[in-house]
């Protein structure tokens, strides 16, 4: 940027790629861009038709999503959050006509971030961090007792926390046979003066006893799973930094360059593949945004339960 100074008058405008301005009395010149920036190399093009799968997933988490971004700046929401971090993920890539009917396949997808220590899963019989000491879970157990195990097991957790369960289910249309997501959330409060039994609140799903710790009661097949451990303290909501684990053999289909080749063929071709963030195809996308219009809103949005 250049600063004019002399005796000749100040003026303001543009000449070819030069802008004029005066500011504070003295003259201002500065350059302007000439070309508009519409990538569409290959690996931008691989980049933009993940999109579909992250945004089909996000609806279906939707009504379960508030307040499982702690990290999140100020005015970005959590639609923003989970997009942003999961077009970064292992890619998935879905046919122009699947993606319109709402087609989505369950993906290792982050789910929450924050400031708690995450919670660990392993086993072919998913098994969390979480020990129960001698505490095996059946129908008799209340929340009272399961909460009383946690606590004095586990030192990152307090009465008053919660633990929610999240399932992800791969199912597949019965008309057109096009694979869409089935959730089940579940949030339990670690309450020691509930005498409520926990069988009644959260399923063996993700409530069962695996060798000592707190677990699945099946081995995990077509389906995502998480744990999330929340914490809020005067007014704010603190969680643990969460990725769904994933058995999926759709996950390896719907991720491979034939699938891309695929899914690219369906949109025209590759020059063409222009996807919003509203899933729907067409237009020219320039940094994000189709040109000529601004950031389409956050699908669904509105007032949503706290959750997680």
């Amino acid at each position: 940027m250049a600063r004019g100074s002399g005796v000749i008058r100040k003026i303001s405008g543009k000449v070819g790629d030069l802008v004029y301005q005066v500011r504070g009395g003295q003259q201002v010149i500065r350059g302007v861009a000439t070309t508009m920036k519409n990538p569409r190399t290959e690996l931008q093009m691989a980049q933009r038709l993940k999109w579909p799968n992250v945004l089909a997933v996000y609806r279906a988490l939707q009504p379960y999503m508030k307040d499982c971004f702690e990290t999140k700046q100020g005015g970005v929401t959590d639609y923003n959050r989970f997009m942003g971090i999961n077009l970064h993920a292992e890619p998935v890539y879905l046919e122009k006509g699947a993606a319109r009917l709402g087609a989505a396949i369950v993906a290792p997808y982050v789910l929450s971030q924050g400031s708690l220590p995450s919670v660990q899963v392993n086993g072919a019989t998913p098994a969390t961090d979480i020990a129960l000491g001698t505490l095996t879970i059946d129908d008799d157990t209340t929340v009272a007792e399961f909460a009383q195990a946690v606590v004095q097991n586990n030192y990152a957790y307090s009465y008053g926390d919660q633990i929610a369960f999240f399932r992800l289910v791969q199912e597949e249309d019965s008309q057109d046979g096009h694979p869409y997501i089935s959730v089940s959330a579940t949030r339990v409060n670690l309450d020691p003066t509930d005498t409520g039994t926990l069988r009644s609140v959260a399923p063996a799903s993700g409530f069962s006893t695996v060798s000592g710790m707190l677990g699945a009661d099946a081995a995990l097949t077509g389906a995502g799973i998480a744990w999330v451990h929340s914490r809020t303290t005067n007014g704010k909501t603190h969680v643990s930094s969460q990725r769904l684990v994933v058995e999926n053999d759709l996950l390896e289909e719907y991720g491979t360059t034939q699938m891309l080749s695929v899914a690219t063929k369906s949109y025209g071709g590759t020059t063409e593949i222009f996807i919003r963030p509203d899933g729907s195809s067409g237009g020219v996308i320039v940094d994000g945004n189709e040109d000529g219009g601004s950031s389409p809103s956050e699908p669904g949005s509105g007032d949503e339960d706290s959750f997680g």
